[in-house]
């Protein structure tokens, strides 16, 4: 009988496919979690741009991809009050339900809540109200966040802009469209949400099952 060759011992850095380790996904946040996040955001926030402070803390973190914080502003923009008390809101209810939700407002809200105590005390009764250096304090940290919630517009607009009803580009007509009606035209906001988030709904409405009766 022909002597058969012995097979290669199986390398220990190189294991079966299937006992390969997989990327775990991350764990949901604890309110306590959601607290902190959201008190760095809005420490980070001033002068503004809690919204883009918000997606850097959730993306960095893993606990939000870009498309799910566009859900999230989205319904935050469109809900009364504002907006990054609602944003934090809507991401707290999504990552920690309701006491995630409650977690996470607390924390945006405590800081500056604390601060503007802090100045009404020791600022607002001085004559002539806050000194010119703090002033123009401010007015550069009002440039700083600009700046800040510009990073944040790139990722919102392409996740919107590549939305489709089918083949048709809805997503890119619609941002087109409400930037021309509100940026150029001028219109009154009311009117032109309920047209076009009302368009919106009615091409991303749901598909309708069809049953196999085979």
């Amino acid at each position: 009988m022909p002597a058969t060759l012995p097979l290669p011992p199986q390398l220990e850095d190189d294991p079966p496919q299937a006992t390969r380790p997989q990327a775990a996904l991350p764990l949901p946040p604890t309110p306590l979690q959601l607290a902190r996040a959201f008190v760095g955001v809005a420490l980070a926030g001033i002068g503004g741009g809690i919204p883009a402070h918000t997606r850097r803390a959730m993306l960095n973190r893993g606990w939000l991809d870009n498309a799910e914080f566009a859900e999230a502003f989205t319904l935050a923009q469109l809900t009364p009050g504002p907006n990054g008390v609602n944003l934090a809101a809507m991401v707290g209810a999504r990552l920690g339900g309701k006491r995630g939700a409650l977690a996470s407002t607390l924390g945006v809200l405590t800081p500056g809540l604390i601060a503007m105590t802090a100045v009404t005390v020791l600022l607002l009764g001085l004559p002539g109200g806050l000194p010119p250096a703090l002033q123009s304090a401010l007015r550069g940290a009002a440039c700083a966040a600009l700046a800040v919630m510009l990073t944040m517009v790139g990722p919102i607009v392409r996740v919107g802009w590549n939305l489709k009803a089918g083949r048709l580009p809805i997503g890119a007509a619609v941002t087109l469209l409400t930037f021309v009606a509100l940026g150029v035209l001028r219109l009154d906001l009311l009117p032109v949400l309920v047209v076009l988030v009302g368009a919106g709904l009615v091409a991303h409405r749901p598909a309708k099952r069809t049953h196999d009766n085979a």
